[in-house]
Formats: structure tokens, C-alpha cells, sequence
């Protein structure tokens, strides 16, 4: 029996090895990565589920509208710049970017201040074009919890 054959089997059991080694290697790394994604997902949901908020009041003097929301859930709001306002007018709903709205105040703020934390009112100030006749406002917070009041109040 010649040495080709035996070479030949050795060199092809090596790539058998060096396969299956890639292969599980690209497996565990593809699973721990879901498993990190899954927790990931786990605690925002649980996050979202524990945020809640309320539209107490709202005012408008001029071409700014007056917005009290009450924290109501259990999970501070810790960056409230990343809060979206919408507007709507005639039937349209307008997004109002952060700059055109403002945090006028968060009462009572004793505990983290400038978070909006659970049971804190946090005022904000609205400024919108003339052109839009605001009937409706809807705050959403950066993790997708929302509450929409009717603007009463002049």
C-alpha cells in the first residue's frame, strides 16, 4: 500500500476537524449573541411595562400650549429631551421637535433632579406656527408609552 492514500485520509480528517470546529465555534457564537439579544429585549419590555404617564392639564396663551403630564408608572423618564410631542390640527397629526418644545419644570424635583421620575409632574411648553390650530397632543416617551389629551383651555 502506498503513503498517498494514508496522506490523503489524514489531510481529509484534519479538514473534517477544522470544520466542525468552525462550525461550533460560528454556532456558540451565533447563540450566545441571540441569548444576549432575548435578555436585552426582556428588560425593555419589562422597563415599558413598568412606564406610565398621564395628561393631566393643558393651557395655550398665544402660540404656545401648556402641557402638565403626570408620571403615573413606576420607571423614571431619565432623558426627557428624547420625549416626542405631537400636535394635531385639522385631522393632521404634526410632530414637534425637541427645541420647539421645552421643559418649563418638574415638580416636586427634590429626588434626581431634571429626571422625571415616578409621581413628578413635568410641565412643558409647546410653541407651534400660527398656522396650526392645535386640537389634540400626544406625549410619548423614549420607550414608546404614550398619552394623548383632548387641549381644552384657552
Amino acid at each position: 500500500m502506498s503513503a498517498g492514500p494514508l496522506i490523503a485520509s489524514g489531510v481529509g480528517i484534519l479538514l473534517l476537524v477544522a470544520t466542525a470546529y468552525v462550525l461550533i465555534g460560528g454556532t456558540l457564537a451565533t447563540t450566545e449573541v441571540m441569548v444576549e439579544a432575548q435578555s436585552n429585549l426582556a428588560i425593555h419590555q419589562e422597563a415599558r411595562m413598568r412606564t406610565a404617564i398621564a395628561v393631566q392639564n393643558t393651557s395655550i396663551a398665544d402660540s404656545t400650549l401648556f402641557v402638565e403630564v403626570k408620571n403615573t408608572g413606576s420607571e423614571p423618564v431619565v432623558d426627557v429631551s428624547s420625549v416626542d410631542v405631537y400636535l394635531q390640527s385639522e385631522g393632521v397629526p404634526v410632530y414637534i421637535p425637541f427645541g420647539n418644545w421645552s421643559k418649563v419644570s418638574i415638580t416636586p424635583d427634590d429626588v434626581h433632579p431634571d429626571e422625571f421620575d415616578p409621581g413628578e409632574t413635568l410641565n412643558l411648553s409647546v410653541t407651534y406656527q400660527e398656522d396650526v390650530n392645535p386640537t389634540w397632543v400626544q406625549i410619548v416617551t423614549p420607550n414608546g408609552v404614550s398619552s394623548s389629551a383632548y387641549i381644552t383651555g384657552e
